[in-house]
């Protein structure tokens, strides 16, 4: 028991947690503000367009999560390569993501800007969402392609201890994004007021310009990860494609399907109503906002323990654990108190919502409230913990399990069959979060994923 409090208290131990999951909990709150902020100024020109563009940012995220699955052989394999004291093996690994990134991501782009009615005919049949969502896709489409490369390079660089970096892009990357949004969506500085349209070009210009910064920082600050070609000659060999693939592979599988399964709770949503697509898309803006704080929290672990595991200190790696799962929703039950208090005032920020629209948004808000500390707990449990020792095969079979056989059925059967509202069907979709609770614990207890995946005994 001293060796825990003394790994939880310990100075060293929470300099390295805050210095990596400040910078990276900062990033994907600010991403995931303009998201918010995308959907408010989208907000005043019609619930239709609310709900275009947040269908539109679904499938996106979907591809996201598809090229996150990929990079987690960064995070994961580098962050032990670093922690032996092997820098050539992160630019091995770097080489492996970029590659696979760009292959998987490219027939989507192209699925996308050539045919975006049919991705969002899936979900609705109302020809105003049809139109709307299909203008916002066609033009976003293609930016997946930088994703795919941005999102390998920030995971090199925060395994190498360069979190920074990556959120200060990220900020500048945002900052463009709203003004842009701004002159585009409105029309001003003389340009004339695009909409839909508008958020769409905000969106792909402000993504360009981040994969052009952070490529121009490597180049300039960080050649210790810059791919050189002996790097490129000896990550195609068959033993570093293997050791990359174990990982990556079912961290794509496991990644890819339960995006997918996210995209068919908005095509169940949708199923309900325009309106109540609205409503999920502007909370899960706000849910997103709220869920990014803790997301540096999970990444710092998966960092921390791989440097453990790469040293072969498992001991301290077990330990480390134990802060992580304990702590996080505890943390999560502070926000749970401050948006129960507030979440009207929350609720009201939605212009567009008033009446029956309004309760159901205040319902569904309160319930998003109360689950966050459970879901905070999985996804530390699941990325941070089980991950970083390479345990990506039962973490797969948790979360696809409880989606695919628990959540997705009961919400499927509460919206078209009971025809229950909104706020019950979400319940429903958070059934699984119960079980993969329970899962996730058992998991870490039996100590299965403390393993050391780069060392060559």
């Amino acid at each position: 028991m001293r060796n825990k409090i003394a790994t939880a208290t310990h100075p060293d131990f929470l300099a390295k947690l805050w210095q990596l999951a400040l910078p990276i909990s900062l990033q994907s709150f600010l991403f995931s503000l303009l998201g918010l902020v995308d959907i408010l100024m989208v907000g005043q020109l019609g619930e239709a367009e609310v709900a275009a563009v947040g269908l539109g940012n679904r499938v996106f995220f979907f591809n996201l999560l598809i090229i996150f699955g990929l990079s987690g052989g960064v995070s994961v394999l580098a962050a032990q390569y670093y922690g032996k004291g092997e820098v050539s093996g992160v630019r091995r690994c770097l080489v492996l993501a970029l590659l696979c990134a760009v292959a998987i991501s490219l027939p989507f782009a192209i699925f996308y800007t050539s045919d975006p009615e049919q991705i969002i005919g899936f979900a609705s049949d109302a020809p105003a969402l049809i139109e709307l969502g299909s203008v916002y896709l066609k033009i976003t489409g293609a930016t997946i392609l930088f994703t795919a490369i941005v999102v390998p390079i920030e995971a090199a660089l925060r395994a190498v201890g360069d979190a920074k970096t990556p959120t200060n892009i990220g900020i500048l990357a945002i900052i463009l994004n709203v003004f842009l949004n701004w002159v585009l969506i409105f029309g001003h500085l003389g340009f004339d007021a695009m909409g839909v349209e508008g958020s769409a070009w905000g969106t792909t210009l402000s993504r360009l310009f981040q994969t052009l910064l952070l490529i121009a920082y490597v180049l300039r600050k960080r050649r210790l990860i810059v791919i050189t070609k002996p790097d490129i000659y000896q990550a195609l060999h068959t033993k570093e494609i293997k050791r990359f693939a174990l990982i990556a592979v079912p961290l794509l599988i496991h990644d890819g399907f339960w995006a997918f399964g996210v995209l068919v709770y908005s095509f169940i949503f949708a199923r309900i109503g325009v309106d109540e697509l609205a409503v999920m898309s502007m909370l899960a803006s706000v849910e997103g906002s709220i869920f990014a704080l803790f997301v540096g929290f999970a990444v710092a672990c998966s960092t921390m323990l791989g440097h453990e595991l790469g040293a072969d200190k498992y001991d301290q790696a077990w330990q480390q654990s134990w802060v992580f799962i304990i702590f996080s929703p505890i943390l999560a039950i502070i926000m749970t108190l401050v948006i129960l208090l507030f979440k009207d005032q929350i609720a009201s920020i939605f212009s567009g919502f008033e009446g029956d629209t309004l309760e159901s948004a205040i319902s569904v808000l309160t319930i998003m409230a109360l689950a966050l500390s459970i879901k905070v707990l999985n996804m530390v449990g699941i990325m941070g913990v089980l991950r970083s020792g390479g345990d990506v095969n039962y973490s797969i079979f948790i979360d696809l399990f409880c989606m695919w056989c628990i959540g997705i059925p009961l919400a499927f059967v509460a919206a078209t069959v009971w025809g229950w509202p909104l706020y019950l069907v979400y319940l429903c979709s958070l059934s699984e979060e119960i079980v993969k609770a329970v899962m996730v614990v058992f998991r870490v207890h039996r100590k299965l994923w403390l393993k050391n995946l780069v060392t060559d005994r």
